[in-house]
């Protein structure tokens, strides 16, 4: 099911407008407290506040003194590799993941934050500054479908956009991370980007990749139809039984180490799907 491009903008924007705005706004807060000045320590002073380099040089005990930051800086980063071209049923997963970064995209402008985006394969294919504006976000997502059309054998690599974000001292921003990928990279990788960021890993799958439940065994890859042996039961289930421990294993190492993690599929309504985990994310900040 292909959206046209005003169509995702209709229909992303009405959504937005309604509960689901007003949930992002009080599920993700800022990035906390920004450093503004020093001062002289006053009794009562958190001494976690007190700058070293400062005393120092001066001989005088000084803290920190912060200001709040409201605004949050968003960044999406999306997989446009070759595997997100499948599909068994009503759509692909590239429309499952166009449709939930047009939610996501206009949540953020709804709160006012300023946004930017990575699309990546094997390397950063397109990347977008953070900034404001609904020509911005138009440009974003209208090159999100010109590189979906795009790279028909490419291999994406998650572990290179750990390691990008890493490079690029990504800091104090909230990431979202569309893919299908199962790889992560070495966990001191993992634990330095979410140990500093609000980090969401939204995995983009078919039903079929995870359960080989479809009644058909003909699949949609890229508009070919394909024929796929689901006849030897045993393989099945084994298939089935490594799949699901492999995305366990994911799960569990995103959120060990700090991250938030949402699972989703072309039979789901994003909606409800992301209502739902930002009133379980609003639930932890009461």
């Amino acid at each position: 099911m292909k959206y046209p491009f005003a169509l995702i903008d209709l229909i992303a924007f009405k959504k937005v407008s309604s509960l689901l705005a007003g949930n992002y706004k009080t599920s993700f807060h800022g990035s906390g407290m920004e450093f503004a000045d020093i001062r002289e320590y006053d009794l009562g002073d958190n001494v976690s506040d007190i700058d070293w380099k400062s005393t120092a040089r001066s001989g005088k005990v000084y803290v920190k003194k912060y200001q709040e930051d409201r605004e949050r800086r968003v960044l999406f980063i999306c997989d446009t590799g070759a595997s997100m071209r499948f599909g068994s049923d009503i759509k692909t997963k590239q429309e499952t993941l166009m449709e939930v970064f047009s939610l996501l995209l206009f949540s953020s402008a709804q709160n006012n934050d300023p946004s930017g985006a990575w699309f990546f394969w094997e390397v950063l294919e397109k990347t977008f500054r953070i900034e404001k504006g609904m020509s911005h976000i138009q440009r974003m997502i209208k090159d999100l479908e010109f590189c979906q059309s795009q790279g028909l054998s490419k291999n994406s690599s998650l572990p290179m956009v750990f390691e990008e974000l890493c490079k690029k001292q990504i800091k104090n921003h909230l990431i979202f991370i569309l893919t299908d990928s199962l790889d992560l990279p070495e966990e001191s990788t993992i634990r330095s980007i979410l140990g500093q960021n609000d980090c969401i890993m939204i995995h983009i799958f078919d039903t079929f990749e995870n359960t080989l439940s479809d009644q058909s065994t003909h699949v949609l890859v890229d508009g070919s139809d394909i024929f796929i042996d689901t006849g030897d039961v045993l393989k099945q289930e084994q298939y089935i039984q490594e799949r699901k421990w492999a995305l366990y294993d994911f799960h569990h190492k995103i959120s060990a180490l700090g991250g938030s993690y949402l699972a989703l599929d072309e039979s789901k309504n994003m909606y409800e799907e992301l209502y739902l985990f930002f009133k379980k994310r609003q639930n932890r900040w009461l």
